[in-house]
């Protein structure tokens, strides 16, 4: 199953090519995708695995009012495997049990971190279920570099994930307790981050139109059914576009109502309203009468 993009990230990458982002927007913004492109690289080790095993990727928690994030829970060979994955690139170095950057400024250490995740989770899981945990930090980035690491099977740095995962031995069958398991922290994981924050921003300050799938500038052009990217020439479906950028309307403006008309103008395209709104009828459910429709996503259960 492919890794779902945080609404948060997905926000901000909207943000970027329509306003011009503040200089802590930004930071935030490159942190998101930082993130979110080492938890890819860290999903391409576990492709490979033939073994019997369940992953849980970005479960967000609570245990005794405290909130934490399981990074990526594997189990398999009948045991719990926690990691936290980071994508830091340049160098590093533990003094003291610290974790510095090269400049000489102390950093928050994941260390720390994954200490909490594990006692919580482990406090969470004594209230039913018996099963053993192991934890990691994994440095993902080939290029970071940490210098005087802590010698300790928490640590997994970017020359040993390989071997680590060459090294798991073939899973023994799942006992029935992992899938019961992995269902009751999907019932009960938070619905988003508690720790997301969103900038402030208003529709009238965004630069409206479709960005290029491939290039990301806007499209000028409509072509029979496709849309034609005057700087790099990608040519994409019209409905596929409208669908798209519908969709990233719901999601910057959540509180709105998706109409045939916003959407035109939110595409910013010299097209027929009417195309606008077969497009809309036909992968959207539509509420309301005519003259006032809108359109919410199709309930898919």
């Amino acid at each position: 199953m492919l890794r779902k993009k945080p609404n948060e990230l997905i926000v901000y990458e909207s943000l970027a090519l329509r306003k011009s982002l503040s200089k802590a927007e930004t930071k935030k913004y490159k942190k998101l995708k930082r993130g979110y492109e080492g938890e890819l690289l860290f999903d391409a080790y576990l492709e490979p695995l033939q073994r019997n095993y369940l992953l849980l990727r970005d479960v967000w928690l609570s245990s005794n009012n405290k909130t934490f994030q399981l990074d990526h829970t594997l189990l398999i060979n009948n045991a719990i495997y926690l990691y936290e994955v980071k994508n830091f690139i340049g160098e590093y170095y533990y003094s003291n049990y610290k974790l510095y950057l090269f400049s000489g400024k102390e950093i928050d250490d994941p260390l720390i971190q994954l200490k909490r995740t594990e006692s919580l989770l482990s406090q969470l899981l004594h209230l039913g279920y018996q099963v053993p945990i192991y934890a990691a930090v994994v440095f993902i980035n080939p290029e970071c570099t940490i210098f005087q690491a802590p010698a300790t099977n928490k640590i997994l740095l970017p020359t040993q994930l390989n071997r680590y995962f060459q090294a798991i031995p073939d899973s023994v069958t799942l006992d029935p307790v992992f899938p019961k398991l992995a269902n009751k922290l999907e019932s009960i994981r938070l619905e988003k981050s508690p720790y997301e924050t969103l900038p402030d921003y208003q529709y009238k300050e965004l630069k409206r139109g479709i960005p290029c799938i491939h290039c990301r500038s806007f499209y000028t052009k409509v072509e029979g059914k496709g849309c034609i990217c005057q700087k790099c020439g990608e040519r994409e479906r019209f409905q596929s576009a409208i669908l798209r950028t519908a969709e990233e309307f719901m999601i910057l403006f959540p509180g709105e109502k998706v109409t045939s008309e916003r959407i035109l103008e939110w595409c910013n395209l010299q097209v027929n309203l009417e195309r606008i709104r077969y497009t809309l009828q036909k992968n959207f459910e539509m509420k309301g009468n005519k003259k006032g429709a809108y359109y919410i996503r199709k309930n898919l259960e």
